[in-house]
């Protein structure tokens, strides 16, 4: 009997055993097929990601290197099939003439002028500008025609300050004290540039206000003691007679001028005035030679403020909304197109994509936020002259 129970005892505990074994076998077996099955999912994951991912690349230029990326065809729209077949067209005919005339890029006078305004967003303006293949911009600043001492020297004066293109392409520079320094700046540039094309950037005029008193005070034009309130009750003070002198045409900018010259920070108010400012460019060009932007719509949407300005110059619509998306910070992001020799061929790319950061110094609250009653005072100051402007472009601003 003892030897009959040893013998079932242990078959039975030989059972459990393996029963164990094999349990332990198949999970096992279940978690290696878990992982070859995940392994297969992520490879072809990744070649998914590896076709659709662009193919990339370096142009080297005369400044630096620029990263490019080349899209096929199937991950393009309609509109930039289109584009980029022109965009080649356009290299292959610009080599040719190169070729043929054997002509470096020269500084000429400028084709499109950035007149203004002061802290409205002219340097967002550039950037976009910028991206189109065909212009090029200028540097920095050139300051040329509101100095009268600099005008008097001519074009041989004024020339250095640009960028070098060739006949083909398109000469930009943007100096936003034109707008609002020196009576006599529009009939210089009219002199001197007469076929130029002007560009204008309006924004609401109470928070430029504000803006550009931070602005003198980085600069140090304005004492960092004086207060925002204090400087608009004084600025209030001195332009009290405007509202007076409203309907005496011709006298409006003479008394600004004055003011400007009896303080000189006092533009920081009269610069908003955009109306008896607009009126004496106006005086000397006509209405269809100056594009006017909504400083709001640049920031908000800026592939329709490119559509239209490409449309007024008159130029191919190289840069379409494809190439402008919103970044992550909240400012919009460019992809230039550009075109690159591949193995002997002409492909259209996109350069990579970089995002526009704000100047930190007088915008995004970098300073606080302005008193309520002190901007409401600045509004209701702006209102009557606003009005005017708007009759005189026949549109409105949501200022």
């Amino acid at each position: 009997m003892a030897s009959s129970f040893v013998q079932r005892w242990n078959i039975i505990g030989f059972s459990v055993v393996s029963s164990k074994k094999n349990i332990d076998f198949n999970r096992r077996m279940w978690i290696s097929a878990f992982v070859f099955v995940a392994f297969i999912l992520l490879l072809i994951m990744y070649g998914n990601y590896a076709m659709n991912e662009p193919e990339r690349g370096v142009l080297y230029e005369e400044k630096g290197r620029i990263k490019y990326e080349i899209k096929e065809d199937s991950q393009k729209t309609s509109k930039e099939r289109v584009r980029d077949k022109l965009l080649v067209e356009y290299e292959a005919a610009k080599r040719t003439l190169a070729k043929i005339f054997q002509k470096p890029p020269v500084q000429r006078a400028p084709d499109v002028i950035g007149i203004g305004v002061e802290k409205c967003g002219t340097g967002a303006l550039r950037a976009l500008l910028r991206m189109h293949p065909m212009i090029k911009a200028a540097p920095k600043e050139a300051h040329f025609f509101e100095r009268p001492d600099l005008y008097k020297l001519g074009l041989k004066a004024y020339t250095p300050k640009l960028a070098n293109v060739l006949p083909h392409e398109i000469s930009f520079e943007k100096t936003p004290a034109y707008f609002n320094w020196g009576l006599e700046t529009p009939k210089y540039i009219r002199e001197l540039v007469p076929n130029a094309k002007l560009l204008l950037v309006l924004c609401d005029p109470t928070k430029r206000t504000y803006s550009d008193y931070f602005q003198e005070i980085l600069m140090h034009t304005l004492n960092a003691t004086k207060t925002f309130e204090q400087l608009v009750d004084d600025l209030l003070l001195y332009s009290a007679n405007l509202n007076e002198k409203m309907n005496m045409s011709g006298y409006e900018m003479l008394y600004i001028e004055q003011l400007k010259k009896e303080k000189i920070t006092n533009h920081i108010l009269t610069t908003g005035l955009y109306y008896y400012h607009l009126l004496r460019w106006y005086n000397v060009f006509n209405m269809s030679d100056i594009y006017v932007v909504d400083g709001e719509e640049l920031i908000s949407n800026p592939a329709k403020v490119i559509k239209e300005i490409q449309d007024f110059l008159h130029i191919p619509e190289f840069v379409l909304p494809e190439n402008i998306r919103k970044g992550p910070s909240g400012f919009y992001c460019f992809a230039k197109p550009l075109v690159v020799e591949r193995n002997g061929v002409l492909v259209a790319v996109t350069g990579r994509t970089f995002c526009m950061t704000g100047k930190g110094r007088t915008r995004k609250g970098a300073w606080g936020v302005a008193n309520p009653k002190y901007m409401e005072k600045l509004r209701s100051f702006f209102a009557p002259f606003n009005e005017k402007l708007y009759k005189l472009l026949g549109r409105r601003f949501n200022w």
